[in-house]
Parts: C-alpha cells; sequence; structure tokens
C-alpha cells in the first residue's frame, strides 16, 4: 500500500502550506494557499504539478493565494459549502450545509 506523501513549509510569517502527493493517483493538493510564491516554491522543489487545492476555510491567511495559483495550474478548488460565499474563487462544494438557530 503506497502511502501519502505530505511536504510542509513556511508561509507569511507564522503559517504554514501543506501539499499532499498521492503517489497511487499521482494527484497532488494544496491544504489553502496562504500565499502564492511560498507554495509556488514548493511545487518546484518537489518537482509536483497541483491538481487540487483544498480550501478548510475563508481566512484570508488560508485563501489569499488560491486564485494566482489556481490560474497557474488549472487546479480544482473544492471547499466547505458553508464558506462558499465567502470564498473569493469558484470552487466544488463539499459538505452539508449547517443552519444554527
Amino acid at each position: 500500500m503506497a502511502k501519502l506523501e505530505i511536504h510542509q513549509f513556511m508561509c507569511l510569517k507564522d503559517n504554514f502550506g501543506v501539499l499532499i502527493h498521492d503517489p497511487v493517483s499521482g494527484q497532488k493538493a494544496s491544504i489553502d494557499v496562504p500565499e502564492a510564491e511560498p507554495v509556488r516554491r514548493a511545487l518546484r522543489e518537489k518537482g509536483w504539478k497541483l491538481t487540487h487545492i483544498l480550501v478548510t476555510h475563508h481566512h484570508a491567511d488560508h485563501t489569499q493565494g488560491i486564485e494566482p495559483v489556481k490560474a497557474e495550474t488549472g487546479a480544482t478548488v473544492i471547499g466547505p459549502k458553508n464558506e462558499a460565499a465567502k470564498i473569493k474563487t469558484t470552487l466544488e462544494k463539499v459538505g452539508a450545509k449547517v443552519e444554527l438557530k
């Protein structure tokens, strides 16, 4: 059984970027994109072509680099349905919408 390869690197002044590679499917994902250049650099260092961006939530320190990286890589962006209106990109929505009463 093949294991996922995880690559962690610094972004912003106090945050991390994370890339995940599935050797079976060949897919590579970025967990959020805190800023574009460190993600680009990490992809070049690993020799990986990004296929997906997995968005955890809408805060800028998780999303501000999505648009340029998406435009350069053509990666599919997947994010939480209940955050979609706050994330400034087109994304495939996952999860049930939670209504708080």
